[in-house]
C-alpha cells in the first residue's frame, strides 16, 4: 500500500495593518514630499535678502543646482536690484558672476552701489540664441561662477531641460531672464518667478512655479535706490553689429562700464 501523504496545514499569516499617513511620513521623513506643501531640498540655497521672498522660495532662498527663470515684460524693472543681495553675498565670498548676453552694458558704479564687487563680474557678449546657450552651458559646467545669469528671449522646453540637467551637477545659482510671455510656455525650470513693476520704487514678485502650490498673491518688494539698467544711470545698449561681440569682456570692469 502506498504510504499516506502527510497532511498539510496552512501556515497562519500574521495580519498586517496598513500604515497611517503619519506613520508613512515618519518612516520616510526627508524622502517624500507632499504636493500641496512648500518643497525643500538638501541642496544649499542663497538668501534673496528679502524675508518675504525667502519665505515663498523652497528651502528659504534661491536654489543652487537648479534653473530659476525670472520672467519680465521689460528690462529695467529693478531685476538686478532684486538680485543685488545675492550677488553681494557671492562676490563677497570671492566667487565670480557670469553675465551671458545682457541687453545693455551694465553701469558698474550702480552695481558697486549695491555692494557688488564689479571685479568679480565676467560678461559674455553673445547675441545668437545658440551661442548664448553654449556660453551658458560652458559657464555652468566650469564651476568657476557662483551665479550665472543669462538673457534668453527664445528657448525650447528641450533646452531648458538640458540646462536643468547641467545645473543639477553644478554648485551655481543659475538665473534665466525671459520675457513674461514665456510663462505660457512649458519649461523644465523648477522655479519660475514673474516680475512686474510696482509703485514707490517697489517690485511685484509672483512665484509662478515652485515645488509646492503656486503662491496665491504677488509679493511687494521694496528695492534699494540703485537701478543698474536704468537709462538715467548711464547705460548704453549693446549694438548687434559690434566688432567685440562673441567675446568675454572684462577690460573696463574697474571703470564705468563692463
Amino acid at each position: 500500500m502506498p504510504a499516506a501523504s502527510p497532511s498539510l496545514s496552512p501556515v497562519p499569516v500574521p495580519s498586517v495593518s496598513p500604515l497611517s499617513l503619519l506613520q508613512i511620513e515618519a518612516r520616510f521623513k526627508g524622502r517624500i514630499w507632499r504636493g500641496d506643501a512648500l518643497g525643500s531640498a538638501a541642496d544649499p540655497v542663497v538668501s534673496s535678502g528679502f524675508d518675504k521672498l525667502d519665505k515663498e522660495l523652497p528651502g528659504g532662498g534661491w536654489p543652487t543646482r537648479n534653473l530659476t527663470e525670472l520672467l519680465l515684460n521689460a528690462e529695467g524693472l529693478g531685476e538686478i536690484s532684486l538680485l543685488g543681495p545675492s550677488l553681494e553675498q557671492i562676490t563677497g565670498k570671492g566667487r565670480n558672476i557670469l553675465l551671458v548676453g545682457p541687453p545693455y552694458i551694465p553701469y558698474m558704479h550702480a552695481w558697486e552701489n549695491l555692494n557688488i564687487d564689479s571685479g568679480r563680474i565676467v560678461m559674455a557678449r553673445v547675441y545668437k540664441p545658440a551661442e548664448r546657450l553654449w556660453a551658458l552651458e560652458q559657464g555652468i559646467k566650469s564651476a568657476a561662477f557662483g551665479i550665472v545669469i543669462g538673457w534668453l528671449s527664445q528657448v525650447s522646453q528641450q533646452m531648458t531641460r538640458r540646462l536643468q540637467i547641467i545645473a543639477r551637477a553644478a554648485t551655481s545659482v543659475v538665473f534665466l531672464f525671459r520675457p513674461v510671455s514665456a510663462q505660457f510656455e512649458p519649461s523644465a525650470a523648477p522655479l519660475r518667478v514673474v516680475l512686474g513693476s510696482a509703485r514707490q520704487h517697489a517690485l511685484s514678485v509672483r512665484v509662478l512655479k515652485r515645488r509646492g502650490a503656486p503662491a496665491a498673491l504677488p509679493i511687494r518688494i521694496i528695492l534699494p535706490p540703485t537701478r543698474p539698467f536704468s537709462s538715467s544711470a548711464g547705460v548704453f545698449s549693446l549694438p548687434h553689429n559690434s566688432s567685440s561681440h562673441n567675446a568675454v569682456d572684462r577690460s573696463s570692469l574697474p571703470g564705468t562700464v563692463a
